[in-house]
């Protein structure tokens, strides 16, 4: 079994420190030296607007100021990743962002806003190609925001939530096994609620449209596909014994991946769109990928002497 060595570890240690986002730095310090969560929400608020919503490039491709519902997913993501309480404030206003920006007639959620366009950004990204690029939004962003409602339900109100939740159950019902990626992480992010009714019908599902898209071997994920670890994220997963031999795959590959400023970096560009922009968003996803890197080799016990 090959685990990272305490070298390697101290070397990516050093790039978060040097050269990462703070809220990255703060993440480190709680996973890895006893930091304190609130530390790390004091660092996440700064990327929150007035309006609850997530925005200040906490997706690193999307660089408007402007509140979106996809980087307010990521700040719930890190919110989830803590254990924040749902009556901290950065919580509170982040619901109550999702509350006021559904769309009622369509039971969506639309993934960015028509500011997107005034900033730079990835190519995938382009506000009026969103709707078709993410499927009229049925899923992507739906599925997770209904994680987090679930999650932190204080203040969302019941008839909202439930019948929110049974369009998407019936949705996920109708839907072949053949499930566009990113799809499958929101459902995966649904599933991970601890609190969401019926989460063992979400994980069936997902079993069946993951097992032939998930990659195979190290060559396969080269590419920008499915990756084991994104859909097993830890050893507690319902996941984790059906797809155990591609999660081990996938963390050998991942200690030979980590480059030799000590980072990890995206596997994807922006081509020829904001080549300046764009060196500044990969320093911040390499920031982000480190992290959340050693949290995971972590957490399946692949990193020498390193207690959990």
């Amino acid at each position: 079994m090959k685990k990272l060595t305490q070298a390697a570890f101290q070397s990516a240690k050093n790039f978060i420190m040097d050269q990462g986002r703070e809220l990255d730095q703060r993440r480190f310090e709680f996973h890895f030296e006893g930091g304190s969560a609130d530390a790390v929400l004091t660092a996440l608020a700064s990327y929150q607007n007035d309006d609850g919503g997530f925005g200040n490039s906490l997706e690193p491709d999307i660089r408007t100021s402007a509140s979106s519902a996809i980087a307010t997913t990521v700040g719930f993501q890190v919110l989830r990743e803590i254990r924040a309480p749902a009556e901290h404030p950065l919580v509170r206003k982040g619901i109550e962002y999702f509350v006021s920006t559904y769309d009622k007639s369509r039971r969506v959620w639309q993934i960015i806003p028509p500011e997107v366009e005034e900033a730079p950004h990835a190519p995938w990204w382009n506000y009026e190609d969103s709707p078709e690029n993410f499927g009229q939004f049925l899923i992507n962003p739906r599925a997770e925001i209904v994680g987090y409602l679930h999650e932190f339900s204080d203040g969302v109100p019941t008839e909202l939530l439930k019948p929110l939740a049974a369009t998407l159950l019936e949705y996920l019902d109708s839907l072949s096994d053949k499930m566009e990626m990113h799809d499958i992480l929101c459902f995966v992010k649904l599933a991970e609620t601890e609190t969401l009714p019926n989460s063992e019908k979400v994980w069936e599902k997902l079993a069946q449209a993951a097992a032939p898209r998930i990659a195979q071997s190290p060559e396969q994920l080269t590419g920008y596909v499915l990756k084991p670890l994104w859909l097993v994220s830890s050893p507690e997963s319902p996941l984790a014994a059906e797809f155990k031999e591609e999660v081990e795959m996938n963390l050998d590959f991942e200690i030979e991946q980590q480059g030799g400023d000590g980072s990890w970096s995206p596997n994807f560009s922006w081509g020829d769109q904001h080549p300046e922009t764009w060196q500044i968003a990969k320093k911040e996803w390499q920031s982000k990928f480190t992290v959340d890197t050693l949290k995971t080799l972590r957490d399946f016990g692949r990193i020498e002497q390193v207690d959990k």
